[in-house]
């Protein structure tokens, strides 16, 4: 399954650092070493979420046991959950949502649907109840900024580019906005980005340019951090496997934003080691907080547990099996 797992977001797996213009803004730039932690029972994980004080993922090597929950004291596992198949309570395209809720949100992609399960106190799965997301036939990776609102990128809708808030009660799109160009592909537009939201804030961060626009929840700007960067004016589609990237994945938590800095093609990527990438913390204002230069390997998904300022992640081939990659970063509340 190695890279062919990340195809729900665009920018999955490619992350990496090489030789790139030093950036002057961040008030601190620090280096971390790498702590594994290890797992029961996941053999690949892939998506992270934290919801203190639980830890779940997503082990995408199995046909059951989908789900993980652990306790973040001791790293025990608590329960393990879902299944793949054509059963009606079974997953056949699962994708675990980061959210701003309190409880889990999974997305099953092929139905458009989102799964809401809340977690007991000894870390047993709550089913709460599954709502189907009407707008598009086809919804992927939405941006919850509460539990009836969220945002999409209508990334492969050509004739509607852009974000849209949506109302998860009726479907029906309210705010929107066209941040790059209509006429274009998403994966070719140099403008493309990924969107993410919590109950203050939407933020884009571009795939291309290293660019992060942080806006409300109505979509006014809040500040636009725009580095100097040597991003590519023309994507073509047939050599976008040489094409390097800029902001990859991000994690919008309650205090700091997070978002993984690449600067490599996913072909210079794959011939390199995966370490040495950045991440990059910038408060809700879009503030430039610190920098890190990450020693071991660049997590692709990861979440950041705020209370203990613990960063848990994912590697992009689930190796090595059986372990979340761990940085501790030196932030405060």
């Amino acid at each position: 399954m190695r890279f062919s797992c990340f195809i729900l977001i665009l920018c999955c797996g490619l992350v990496a650092s090489c030789s790139r213009p030093a950036d002057t803004a961040f008030p601190r730039e620090e280096t971390l070493t790498q702590d594994l932690m290890p797992l029961q029972g996941v053999t690949f994980p892939v998506k992270v979420d934290v919801k203190h004080p639980f830890l779940i993922l997503q082990n995408m090597k199995v046909r059951d046991s989908l789900f993980h929950i652990y306790d973040l004291a001791g790293y025990e596992l608590k329960s393990a959950f879902g299944m793949k198949g054509g059963g009606p309570e079974d997953f056949v395209l699962p994708w675990l949502l980061h959210t701003p809720l309190r409880d889990m949100m999974i997305e099953e992609v092929n139905k458009n649907m989102i799964y809401r399960f809340g977690i007991s106190g000894d870390g047993q799965p709550v089913f709460k109840g599954a709502k189907r997301m009407n707008y598009a036939e086809y919804v992927l990776d939405p941006a919850f900024i509460n539990d009836s609102l969220y945002v999409m990128e209508a990334k492969y809708y050509t004739s509607a580019p852009g974000l849209y808030r949506l109302s998860l009660a009726d479907g029906q799109p309210g705010k929107s906005l066209t941040y790059r160009n209509p006429d274009m592909n998403y994966a070719s537009d140099p403008d493309m980005a990924e969107v993410y939201a919590n109950e203050s804030r939407i933020v884009l961060c571009y795939g291309y340019r290293k660019r992060i626009d942080v806006m409300d929840t109505d979509f006014n700007l809040i500040k636009r951090v725009d580095f100097e960067y040597d991003a590519p004016s023309v994507i073509n589609p047939e050599d976008q496997e040489n094409v390097k990237m800029s902001y990859i994945y991000t994690f919008l938590g309650e205090r700091y934003l997070y978002t993984v800095f690449s600067g490599m093609s996913p072909n210079e990527y794959r011939a390199g080691s995966a370490r040495g990438t950045f991440l990059e913390v910038f408060d809700l204002d879009g503030n430039p907080i610190v920098r890190y230069r990450l020693e071991g390997r660049s997590p692709v998904f990861f979440a950041v547990d705020e209370e203990t300022f613990t960063l848990y992640g994912a590697g992009d081939d689930g190796e090595p099996e059986d372990y979340l990659l761990v940085y501790k970063l030196t932030l405060s509340r």
